[in-house]
């Protein structure tokens, strides 16, 4: 049988869930219970709550209600989430780049000329050096322009 430690454990482990202050009417009261909350992509938010009775079972029907209901998960998962040896398969992970600053992609956008799906593409040195290079070129054509002609 599954405990309420367990399940805290699993919502502790599982990218996303965080936990929510338990709130009356606008003010903090203990309560018997810790509450967490998931954002998942398609907008829905995913609610659950954990009894501070740690060490009580989780009945089978209620036990399946909350996996299937309220974590949408499943028993291979929650069991490897919540004894740390496995992670939320649907865990959107962000890559480790250094984001873009708007005011870079807007430039190379509006002010270069580049295709918006060229710019997704470029990583954050190669889209400074496409800038650098466009200041340059505009210099040495400003230059080229206010020099006198030789005759």
């Amino acid at each position: 049988m599954t405990s309420f430690r367990e399940l805290k454990a699993y919502l502790d482990n599982a990218v996303g869930w965080e936990e929510v202050p338990n709130r009356s009417r606008g003010r903090s009261r203990g309560g018997d219970h810790w509450r967490y909350q998931k954002a998942v992509p398609d907008g829905r938010v995913l609610r659950t709550k954990v009894s501070r009775s740690l060490n009580k079972e989780i009945g089978p029907s209620l036990l399946g209600h909350i996996l299937r209901h309220q974590l949408e998960t499943t028993m291979e998962e929650f069991q490897a989430t919540s004894s740390g040896q496995g992670e939320d398969p649907r865990a959107v992970r962000m890559p480790d780049v250094e984001p873009m600053p708007g005011w870079l992609v807007m430039r190379l956008i509006h002010t270069v000329g580049l295709d918006e799906s060229a710019v997704r593409a470029l990583t954050l040195a190669e889209a400074l050096a496409a800038w650098d290079d466009y200041i340059i070129r505009l210099a040495v054509e400003a230059q080229h322009a206010t020099r006198p002609r030789r005759r």
